[in-house]
């Protein structure tokens, strides 16, 4: 073993700017098992206060003098492999996080264990309290004296944060005992205990019946129970079972462990709340021409020994699932492990229905829905090698997947697959990097791919997949726009055009399916006052807040803000001028479901927001209920417009389709072609011919009758060549600075330095040649968010090596000289600006 190793780490609490490997002496006691990837606990800072650190490096020699020792190596500890070593360099690199967040993104929290040290008195070395000298040690002796053993965050807290000094101090002289314990975070594991018999069945039996044996003999009748359970079970059996079946206590079980009869081992329990699902098999499926050929292409690139990129673009029903599942058949057949993507939670029971009756126990699903302790069971199940086949959304594609053949991700296109927390990463990146590490295949699926990768298809960087027909004798739906000035005109108010209530009561008639979508949920958008015109706004942010009715009665309600949560009773009367004038404006989906109810009370009506699917089984229940006719009509936002597949849903209606055409954003064409594709495509996806109606006051608008004709190609044309001539991503790559702080003018002092410190940083001779296109510093949209305040700015530029390097610098030299009232941000190709 060698001595005087040096352990170079990160600490995962430090800030950005002082994200910087730091030496510290490795133990003799250590030794070996300090190696690159694991988890250490070292003392960080002038106080010493315990920290967890990655071990990046070990050397034999350090540039620093009279180092700290690494305390404590994590028992059974996740370590990072050398693909995960080199991912969260990349991640920090690429979107310049620090290596805390990196870890915290690719390790589920409750992976990493929770250290606590405990100190007592020594009982061999008791003192008088006038043999203590030091006040603060005579204060620490007596509060050991009187409350025992204590953890060290307690002893902070009732008696002074400098207590450590003492207590080390103590320790050290051996006056204190001191002991450390790991524990994993909250819902990290859960066990039971696992009972055997030490002794022969004849001899538990002849216990229990109250005869002496091996010099023991047993009075208790709960004692004599549990032995012939056990007995009688033959096999050992968890606690539980036992205290059921035999009526006794886990002080009784004890006992009898104490007695040598039976033994009591930790049985960590694995919680999978998708075990359920119905396991089939593999059983062959039927596929048409183009799907078998889009099976062998894909297969030809997954299997070629070299890292490959492919785009399976098909219409709306034409089967890209059944050619995943025929791929991923034959990725397993290889031994290789398959990771799936999926952009929404509510898109994970129906996929989870086929993947685990396919593929059994093979399938874990990891999704933010889940417990702490449900993600983590599911990561070690991964790691272990038990599950080959991942499902889940943005954070599955770092599921520690052995021998990675592909990585699927599911309606690419959406925003969702990029973080707007630290480490702001598009899960597009991940997957390509883990797919150059194992060698194996990148496939993006969507009917509506983003303009990037059909850019990069377009120019042979992916290979271009495509389905173009329906599977079976599914037919694309027909499309009717619907002009809403026209309605007006003729008197009708309502937020149904008289067409779509005709639509669906023929619909329901023939006792066939509606989905409805609309994409502002709650009662009403806001209320405003009439006399002054104001709006009622958030007392933490400066927006609208949105009028919600109650679960039960759609008479009373509240106002909610959907950026900070904040709920609050409707005034009487207008906060500003006093005005008892206030009216409601627009209308959400608890308004229609309002007026649904009242037109079709026998339908049965199912609503899909993020106010009816708070629970983690509301999305299973919902679309589950849906699937069993036990309601025909099914209104929500966004997460009912992709991937559902209902057959019997012939009849889709959109209300407000041009209500994200106007946004402030470069991609508000994108985005509306896509979710207007998308959620007609919900329609006539058996033999049934579908329709869609599309509820619009903007008829001839160039994206609603490109989507209405599921025009693909000419949008990509249109868009990309508006795209060239303004200069927006795909042709350039855009970094998002964002300056926020608690205070107005000092928050604006900081954006004004921020841009000082940028036009300073482009003189320096390094970065002459990084081409930078800057705009601001603004307000952002939403200047205050939770009573926090928000500058940006806004650059053009291409994502080198240098340009990183440039903003790295930045962030570093800004970060250095705000403190802790000032958080600066970067964000690379935001989702939205």
């Amino acid at each position: 073993m060698k001595t005087n190793l040096v352990a170079g780490v990160f600490v995962l609490d430090a800030p950005y700017h002082a994200d910087v490997i730091y030496d510290y002496r490795i133990p003799p006691e250590l030794g070996d098992a300090v190696a690159p990837g694991c988890f250490v606990s070292v003392p960080f800072g002038i106080r010493n206060a315990m920290r967890h650190a990655l071990v990046w490096e070990v050397r034999d020699h350090s540039d620093y003098k009279d180092l700290k020792a690494v305390r404590y190596l994590s028992p059974e500890q996740i370590s990072l492999s050398a693909e995960m070593m080199g991912l969260c360099d990349f991640i920090k690199k690429r979107t310049l996080c620090s290596t805390g967040d990196a870890v915290r993104a690719m390790v589920p929290a409750a992976a990493l264990a929770k250290l606590s040290e405990y100190y007592s008195i020594n009982p061999t070395a008791i003192k008088q309290d006038s043999d203590v000298t030091r006040p603060s040690d005579l204060l620490l002796y007596r509060y050991l004296r009187e409350h025992g053993e204590t953890t060290l965050l307690r002893l902070r807290s009732e008696l002074d944060i400098r207590v450590e000094l003492s207590a080390r101090r103590m320790a050290a002289e051996g006056l204190l005992l001191r002991r450390v314990e790991f524990t994993e975070a909250k819902e990290g594991r859960r066990v039971d205990n696992c009972c055997a018999l030490t002794v022969t069945a004849d001899a538990a039996r002849a216990l229990a019946e109250g005869k002496e044996c091996n010099g023991i003999k047993l009075t208790s009748p709960n004692h004599k129970n549990a032995m012939a359970v056990l007995a009688e079970e033959g096999a050992p059996m968890s606690a539980a079972e036992l205290r059921a079946r035999a009526n006794v206590t886990a002080a009784q079980i004890k006992v009898l462990a104490n007695k040598g009869l039976i033994t009591v081992e930790e049985l960590r329990e694995s919680r999978n709340p998708y075990t359920q699902a119905a396991y089939v098999g593999q059983i062959p499926q039927a596929l048409s021409d183009q799907q078998q050929a889009a099976v062998d292409r894909l297969s030809d690139l997954a299997f070629s020994g070299a890292a490959k990129a492919a785009l399976l673009h098909g219409v709306t029903g034409s089967g890209k699932t059944r050619v995943m599942t025929a791929l991923i058949d034959r990725l397993l057949e290889q031994d290789r492990g398959v990771i799936v993507l999926l952009p929404e939670i509510a898109l994970t029971p129906q996929s989870v229905e086929v993947f685990c009756a396919r593929y059994g126990n093979r399938v874990a699903v990891i999704h933010s829905a889940l417990s702490t302790g449900e993600r983590y069971d599911a990561y070690c199940r991964i790691r272990r090698g038990e599950a080959t086949v991942v499902i889940g959304t943005r954070s599955a594609v770092f599921a520690p997947v052995k021998n990675l053949g592909a990585v699927i991700i599911d309606e690419e296109q959406e925003h969702t697959y990029k973080s707007d927390q630290n480490p702001k990463y598009h899960a597009k990146d991940i997957a390509r990097y883990r797919c150059a590490h194992h060698k194996g295949l990148m496939l993006l699926a969507s009917a509506t791919p983003s303009l990037e990768s059909y850019k990069k298809a377009m120019d042979g960087v992916y290979t271009l997949v495509e389905l173009t027909q329906r599977f079976g004798n599914a037919t694309l739906p027909q499309v009717e726009v619907v002009d809403m000035r026209e309605e007006a005109k003729n008197g009708n108010v309502s937020p149904l055009s008289t067409r779509l209530v005709e639509a669906i009561g023929e619909t329901l008639r023939r006792d066939e399916q509606v989905v409805l979508f609309l994409n502002r949920r709650g009662y009403n958008k806001n209320v405003t006052c009439r006399a002054c015109g104001k709006p009622l706004t958030c007392p933490n942010c400066s927006v609208a807040m949105t009028y919600h009715t109650h679960r039960y009665s759609y008479r009373e309600g509240e106002m909610v803000c959907h950026w900070c949560g904040k709920r609050l009773a409707v005034p009487r009367a207008c906060p500003d001028c006093g005005s008892e004038h206030l009216g409601h404006i627009g209308y959400g989906t608890q308004r229609i479901e309002e007026e649904l109810t009242a037109l079709f009370p026998e339908a049965g009506l199912l609503r899909m927001d993020a106010d009816t699917t708070v629970s983690k089984s509301a999305y299973d229940s919902l679309l589950g209920k849906f699937r069993r006719k036990e309601a025909n009509i099914l209104l929500g936002t966004q997460m009912v417009t992709k991937g559902h597949d209902f057959p019997d849903v012939t009849l889709v209606g959109v209300l407000l389709a041009d209500s994200s055409l106007y946004v402030d954003d470069y991609r508000a064409s994108e985005r509306t072609f896509a979710l207007l594709t998308q959620v007609i495509g919900r329609a006539g996806r058996s033999e049934r011919r579908g329709r869609a109606l599309i509820q619009t006051n903007n008829p001839e608008h160039e994206i609603i009758q490109l989507a209405s004709d599921q025009d693909y190609p000419t949008f990509y044309q249109r868009e990309i060549r508006l795209r060239r001539l303004l200069c927006f991503p795909p042709t350039c790559d855009i970094a998002l600075i964002t300056v926020s702080g608690e205070v107005d003018y000092i928050t604006a002092q900081a954006a004004k330095r921020m841009r000082l410190e940028f036009d300073d940083l482009r003189k320096w001779e390094d970065f002459k040649e990084v081409e930078l296109v800057p705009f601001g510093p603004f307000e952002a949209p939403v200047y205050r968010v939770d009573n926090h305040y928000r500058m940006r700015m806004v650059v053009k530029c291409r994502l080198t090596p240098a340009t990183l390097e440039f903003f790295s610098t930045l962030l570093c030299r800004f970060g250095n000289g705000v403190g802790k009232r000032i958080h600066i941000g970067i964000d690379f190709n935001p989702s939205s600006l």
